[in-house]
């Protein structure tokens, strides 16, 4: 470590928090949450992960019907409604990394209205059945920039949702 961040650590700890070898300011870590807040299983089934065999732009997760669903990033609402294949859902784009974070098949109506803010593990909903849904869960898309049918791309959510659900 250099002298000069090392008296800078003594000195000023809150201005050195997050300061690299070379004096530079690394990037936040985004805070993340499990978007599920109680009981749940990832979905072991092939058919409830990302593709599927049937185009599947999300990851299942499993849950009681009412269990809490939270903001897993904070951010604005983009949409929020109703439709005959998601049922009640939300799309959020999350305020650190851009990307549409989508949760559906929600047990009811959305709480928020699109142009809202939401704060990371922030209520949002509870876990349901409505649309084309078999047995309570809750479908996770994640969307690259611009957006979820805007010009983006949906990617497999499953890496980061089992990195989000090992987190104390």
């Amino acid at each position: 470590m250099s002298a000069a961040v090392a008296a800078l650590l003594l000195l000023a700890p809150s201005v050195a928090q997050g300061m690299t070898e070379i004096g530079a300011v690394e990037e936040p870590v985004p805070v993340r949450v499990f978007p599920i807040n109680g009981p749940h299983d990832l979905g072991r089934n092939p058919s409830n992960r990302f593709g599927g065999g049937r185009g599947h732009d999300g990851q299942d997760m499993f849950a009681a019907c009412g269990t809490p669903v939270v903001a897993s990033q904070g951010g604005k609402v983009r949409k929020a409604g109703y439709h005959p294949v998601g049922g009640n859902y939300i799309v959020l784009t999350e305020k650190e990394t851009g990307l549409d974070a989508v949760y559906m098949h929600m047990k009811h109506r959305p709480r928020v209205h699109a142009g809202e803010r939401v704060e990371t593990d922030q209520r949002i909903g509870s876990v349901g059945d409505t649309g084309n849904a078999w047995g309570c869960h809750l479908h996770f898309e994640l969307w690259t920039a611009p957006g979820w049918y805007a010009g983006g791309q949906p990617f497999d959510p499953l890496p980061r949702l089992e990195r989000w659900n090992a987190l104390p």
